[in-house]
């Protein structure tokens, strides 16, 4: 085989390799979000601890950087999501300092859009129906990201990881319906 041949065989390899390894890497990305999931999603459980709970979402954040790599506030985003971890880490699911540095990422990741709850997850009846709004919305934030990373959105998947992080660090504002009813 001549030269040109050679390196003409070993580009065509080196190029079909590079989608290979973005599959790869996207496959894995949709697993790690799964087992997150897993653990969020799974329903009140004896064995769930809270590290579990902060290392599936430190998880999530993990693959949010991952797939914001080609962002134009690339690093500006990990910072903030890597003091946010740390935080998560040796405080408390509900620092506010954790939060807004989310939140900081997620500015930067709608250009400049503000991370706001769903209405429809501040009106509630019970804490039981809190609940289970919480674990539909969040499911569909993990479905819809699983979709995006599908279609190649990364930064989609990205943004629907983070909100999933922010939902569940931010704590419920309202107040069941119950409470505030006139009795009669």
């Amino acid at each position: 085989m001549s030269v040109p041949l050679r390196a003409s065989f070993a580009i065509v390899i080196l190029l079909a390799a590079v989608p290979l390894a973005a599959i790869a890497e996207a496959e894995d990305s949709k697993a790690r979000i799964k087992a997150a999931a897993g653990v969020l999603l799974g329903g009140p459980n004896q064995n769930t601890t809270q590290a579990m709970i902060v290392n599936a979402l430190t998880d999530l954040l993990d693959v949010t950087v991952t797939l914001t790599r080609r962002s134009p506030y690339a690093s500006d985003i990990k910072a903030r999501i890597d003091v946010a971890k740390d935080l998560l880490r040796k405080t408390s699911l509900f620092n506010d300092k954790a939060r807004q540095y989310l939140s900081f990422a997620h500015r930067m990741m709608t250009g400049g859009k503000k991370y706001e709850r769903p209405k429809e997850l501040e009106e509630f009846v019970t804490m039981e129906e809190a609940q289970q709004k919480a674990q539909k919305y969040a499911a569909a934030l993990v479905d819809g990201a699983l979709l995006a990373l599908e279609r190649g959105d990364e930064s989609g998947a990205a943004l629907r990881l983070l909100e999933l992080v922010l939902a569940v660090v931010t704590p419920v504002s309202g107040e069941p319906a119950a409470s505030n009813a006139n009795p009669r």
